[in-house]
């Protein structure tokens, strides 16, 4: 017996597409406000419908039967650095994108055993003293070593999450980060971002994974920078630095602890370890050469292995095809093969046929 279709499901597939309600219902040939009551969950969704969805917005219709809640209790997601500008459809299909890749993750991960050495704690700042407390105190738990965090994708990865980069088509959204139960927490990051950004970004996130659980007392943004700020520039180790630091010192401690100047500077004022004004020109300096928007000296790319990993182990160990893989996560086997395996020639591209002569 075929389960009912998941009006659910019909909201992600419409906005990870970037469509509005009424753009749909034009393809469709449908009135807004039939499109409305369907997502409502008012109007029934028939079988001829589903069909009609799949088609036009490029999924198999299996996606439209998952009986999955993705939104409301059952799952806590956090925005990172989204910019006041953004347009609310923009954020609504990163959204969207970000939980279809959870989706992607719940059965990906499914029959493949994770072997995780840490995990990711939920602790109160208001029971341990303060998110700079908080983030000591994971340091602490995960055994990490004094000095800089070498590389945090691989860090939170084996905690047990799941990192996914994609291209989020704007420079307005750094990253999400989304736990829900029965799921790893996942972090959705912009692959627009250099490093130290992107460093960042994580760091801030799973202070939010950490602390926010529940409602927070205070402002959570504010919350997550303290924990990442204390994650990744411990105070009692690089407050020596920052109270002489100088212009010509940032690249050196920017390569040494990989995080951005900026981010230095910051630390430095947020703690009070240099002079107002001395910080003031520093982040003149800094303005001057248009390192807000961009900075020199890139650090190296940190790269997430958990899901290539599990892709791989299906398709080597477990004797799945590309195309059955795609079936279990409800994608075409194109746009499969594109997110999941983009090193890995498509065997109907017709160009790789072609060899140089």
């Amino acid at each position: 017996m075929q389960r009912a279709a998941n009006h659910e499901m019909v909201i992600l597939a419409r906005q990870s597409r970037g469509h509005s309600q009424a753009a749909l219902a034009k393809m469709l040939g449908i009135t807004p406000g039939t499109m409305s009551k369907i997502e409502h969950g008012i109007s029934p969704l028939t079988a001829d419908r589903v069909r009609d969805l799949a088609d036009h917005l490029q999924y198999p219709d299996s996606l439209f039967y998952r009986p999955e809640r993705v939104r409301g209790s059952d799952s806590i997601c956090f925005h990172h650095r989204k910019r006041a500008s953004m347009p609310a459809r923009l954020l609504d299909r990163v959204e969207a994108e970000m939980h279809l890749s959870q989706l992607h993750v719940k059965r990906i991960l499914g029959e493949v055993e994770i072997e995780s050495d840490l995990e990711v704690p939920t602790l109160d700042p208001g029971e341990y003293g303060g998110p700079t407390e908080v983030a000591r105190l994971v340091r602490a738990t995960w055994r990490l070593p004094s000095g800089p965090i070498s590389n945090m994708v691989q860090l939170v990865e084996s905690a047990g999450a799941v990192v996914i980069i994609r291209d989020f088509g704007t420079r307005k959204l750094d990253a999400m980060s989304c736990w829900a139960k029965g799921v790893p927490p996942i972090f959705f990051l912009n692959s627009a971002m250099p490093t130290d950004r992107l460093r960042w970004s994580i760091a801030h996130e799973l202070g939010h994974l950490v602390m926010h659980w529940t409602p927070p007392a205070s402002d959570p943004e504010q919350e997550a920078d303290e924990f990442a700020r204390e994650l990744l520039l411990p105070d009692h180790e690089t407050r020596p630095a920052l109270r002489t630091l100088t212009f010509t010192q940032l690249p050196a401690l920017k390569t040494a602890w990989r995080v951005s100047m900026i981010a230095l500077v910051k630390a430095a004022a947020t703690r009070n370890a240099l002079p107002p004004n001395k910080t003031k020109s520093l982040y003149v300096q800094i303005s001057r050469r248009g390192w807000r928007t961009e900075e020199p000296y890139a650090l190296e790319p940190e790269s997430p292995a958990t899901l290539e990993a599990a892709v791989t182990v299906h398709l080597h160990e477990h004797g799945y095809s590309t195309d059955e893989l795609a079936r279990i996560v409800d994608l075409h086997p194109k746009e499969f093969r594109a997110t999941y395996l983009p090193n890995v020639p498509d065997p109907e591209d017709p160009k790789r046929h072609l060899r140089a002569v």
